[in-house]
């Protein structure tokens, strides 16, 4: 072995985390937008969040 690892090997590495089911006493990663604000905001204008623009996700944005 010349030490470069396969893509297909990678792949799997990264496949088994992803594949695994969520452990409820560790706490789940950090997302980029405030989904709850956001499903709050569409109810309340009278929208999905499928609808909405651009714009209005970008105001629920987490720094």
């Amino acid at each position: 072995m010349n030490g470069i690892r396969k893509p297909a090997v990678i792949l799997a590495d990264s496949m088994e985390e992803y594949m695994a089911p969520p452990n409820p006493y560790k706490n789940p990663p950090k997302g980029k937008l405030n989904l709850l604000e956001l499903g709050r905001y569409a109810r309340r204008v009278g929208k999905t969040v499928d609808k909405l623009t651009a714009e209005e996700i970008l105001q629920f944005k987490i720094p």
